[in-house]
């Protein structure tokens, strides 16, 4: 019997131009794309949840740039594998997909780090994991990261809509309306898995595609094809939401959500990111308590782990929120665009080389542990930016203790009133 090649494979897509979804990172302009278009060797990393493209676009990459394709999976292949591969092109560049690789191990590491260096190898790392918490800085610093998001249903139905029509041949009479958008719902934007659902219905009925064999199906098999609500992202964006507002009871809610769902390590990791984003100077002790709650919930896990975590959550929702930082960011990363264009007084470059102070007056700066209070009146900022405010307090009590000693510093340090 000749072997069968799986629908997902059939309907993989060869050129960018038949890629689904991912468009925020595929079309013309955007950083992701322009690399694909103007054949950069740089090492890649791919993030995001399954079935979304990421090993489709690696193949397409390999294509476009006529190399070799090498496959590799760290949780199971070994070095030997990785060897025969590098040997088997001695001479020309390859794509390499390491997949899960945030499971590759330090010997690895240590053996493929050389080859990315001079471009013997183009890595491609496909994860389900975030990248800045799960691959070690070796790795990571030397690769470009794009996050891959789920597919959305719209883009999840067009694709069983072209297999239907290309694949099975069945025509519209065939394909009862709205049976591909529950397929698509059911799959909660992994493409793989609708077209896996999709092979499986018509094999069981091929002569038509029903609203009924698609319920029975996905109940079976415990989709929620009528919760289209329950996507990862959107529960982990309400939950990050409710706390911002302050919503204790939203927030905990969403937090039983996603731990029933087996995913504590995305709480754990939002609530080691959003005390600082939300809280920050507001409450800087709390936020504190907010992080060490998520680092024992990490270490103890789940069942135990609800507990810290509903301390956490809840500490996030009654607290007084700041949100400074990101205006503060805003304003900064204005600013800094064009470093060269606010050139920093002599004073404050490096005096740690021979003739520095000579070069580039290194070091001239006074001292302000020789004055008064050890505060200097002189000017830290670069040209242009002289006296400039970043940081206006936000209306909380322990901001506006901040503020007064922040105000004091800054009309010492400039010996004159603030200004924007």
């Amino acid at each position: 019997m000749a072997f069968k090649t799986p629908l997902a494979d059939q309907m993989r897509p060869q050129k960018l131009d038949q890629m689904v979804g991912q468009q925020e990172l595929l079309k013309p302009g955007q950083p992701l794309r322009q690399i694909i278009d103007q054949h950069v060797n740089l090492p890649l990393i791919l993030w995001g949840p399954p079935g979304t493209g990421k090993t489709s676009l690696s193949q397409i990459i390999a294509r476009e740039y006529q190399y070799p394709f090498v496959s590799f999976n760290a949780s199971t292949d070994n070095k030997a594998k990785l060897t025969q591969a590098i040997e088997t092109y001695p001479y020309q560049s390859f794509v390499l997909l390491i997949d899960e690789i945030h499971r590759m191990t330090k010997t690895l590491q240590d053996y493929l780090l050389p080859y990315l260096e001079d471009g013997h190898v183009m890595l491609i790392g496909s994860t389900t994991e975030n990248p800045i918490m799960s691959i070690v800085p070796a790795i990571r610093s030397r690769c470009q990261i794009f996050e891959f998001k789920p597919l959305d249903d719209h883009d999840i139905e067009s694709m069983l809509d072209r297999a239907v029509k290309d694949i099975y041949k069945l025509d519209e009479k065939q394909v009862e309306p709205k049976a591909l958008s529950l397929i698509a719902i059911s799959a909660d934007g992994d493409l793989r898995i609708a077209l896996n659902i999709l092979e499986t219905i018509h094999a069981i009925n091929p002569d038509k595609i029903s609203v009924n064999d698609v319920k029975q199906f996905a109940q079976q098999q415990h989709f929620s094809y009528d919760k289209k609500a329950t996507k990862h992202y959107d529960y982990l964006a309400a939950y990050s939401d409710s706390m911002a507002g302050s919503d204790t009871d939203a927030a905990l809610y969403y937090l039983a959500v996603l731990l029933k769902n087996n995913d504590l390590p995305s709480v754990v990791r939002r609530l080691r990111e959003i005390p600082y984003t939300y809280i920050g100077l507001a409450n800087p002790q709390q936020a504190t308590q907010i992080v060490v709650a998520a680092n024992q919930a990490e270490k103890v896990g789940m069942p135990k782990a609800k507990y810290s975590l509903m301390f956490a959550t809840m500490l996030m929702c009654i607290s007084p929120k700041s949100g400074s930082f990101d205006e503060i960011w805003e304003k900064l990363d204005k600013d800094t665009e064009h470093p060269n264009a606010h050139p920093m007084p002599k004073g404050l470059r490096d005096m740690h080389y021979k003739h520095s102070e000579e070069i580039t007056g290194g070091g001239l700066i006074d001292s302000p542990f020789q004055m008064p209070h050890q505060i200097a009146q002189q000017n830290y900022m670069p040209k242009g930016l002289k006296g400039k405010r970043y940081y206006y307090p936000k209306d909380n009590a322990n901001e506006k203790k901040l503020e007064e000693q922040y105000l004091k510093l800054h009309r010492l340090i400039y010996n004159e009133d603030y200004h924007e």
